[in-house]
């Protein structure tokens, strides 16, 4: 049996296999790694993770941080931010704030 390959000649992972499909040939994600993993309240977001959670812009986000609406903890020397999951899970059940700093 020939096993199917794509243009650059590398061989495509089998159907069943827990990865994105694009057209006929399979790609991992990031994404799909990420949801596989345990989910606790102590993990650290990223603020894009954030935003995509709460369903808001990043900047909205930053300014949320900005303001004290969101709790952040800065990380290395260009002082990155990160939020716990739990932080943001509490967010949510509060309700997001209406227009919060403005």
């Amino acid at each position: 049996m020939r096993v199917p390959r794509n243009e650059q000649g590398i061989k495509s992972p089998e159907a069943g296999s827990a990865q994105a499909k694009i057209g006929r040939w399979s790609v991992p994600t990031r994404a799909g790694a990420r949801q596989t993993a345990r989910k606790k309240p102590d993990d650290l977001l990223t603020i894009a993770e954030a935003a995509e959670l709460l369903n808001v812009h990043v900047n909205t986000v930053r300014r949320w941080s900005n303001k004290g609406v969101l709790k952040t903890y800065r990380l290395g020397s260009r002082g990155d931010r990160r939020l716990k999951r739990g932080d943001i899970n509490k967010l949510l059940r509060k309700g997001k704030p209406a227009r919060a700093g403005r």
